[in-house]
């Protein structure tokens, strides 16, 4: 699994170098790619990509791991800029997670909705971007039961 992580995020970084001078110098980014974790009721963390489909609206996907455990997520955002700081917006949007355990040869599907409300900074002079959100997760599946993570990302932005 560990290869697998590593060759992905590789391959994103090749990819992107030509794209990366351009937009170093800048506050701005069209697309990040790096890991994310989310911290509360346990911990979570694996590959998350963010992609701006404008300056008013995002999508934010990932897919993550720990033990026994790999859950996909998306998630529809809404953002702006803060005021005086340039690099720096503000996020909110709904989005779903699909989970697999498997465990002692019991296997099950988590399904929840969430939201997610945080920060991004787009570093200037470099392509990295810092995000931190909140995280309200209502799961549905196996179990009902409402939990709040919050969640800290550090991509390479492109």
């Amino acid at each position: 699994m560990k290869k697998i992580i590593t060759i992905l995020i590789l391959t994103c970084a090749v990819m992107s170098v030509n794209k990366v001078n351009a937009q170093a110098n800048g506050s701005s980014y069209n697309t990040s790619v790096g890991i994310k974790g989310y911290f509360g009721d346990g911990s979570i963390g694996g590959i998350n990509v963010r992609h701006n489909l404008s300056s008013a609206n995002a999508v934010e996907g990932g897919i993550y791991f720990k033990s026994h455990y790999v859950m996909l997520e998306g998630l529809y955002e809404w953002q702006g800029d803060i005021n005086n700081a340039p690099g720096l917006k503000w996020y909110a949007g709904p989005g779903a997670q699909l989970g697999f355990y498997s465990f002692h040869g019991h296997s099950d599907v988590a399904f929840a909705l969430k939201g997610a409300i945080g920060l991004d900074y787009k570093f200037a002079g470099a392509p990295i971007d810092v995000a931190f959100d909140l995280n309200p997760t209502f799961t549905l599946t196996p179990d009902s039961d409402f939990s709040l993570y919050a969640g800290l990302a550090f991509r390479f932005a492109f």
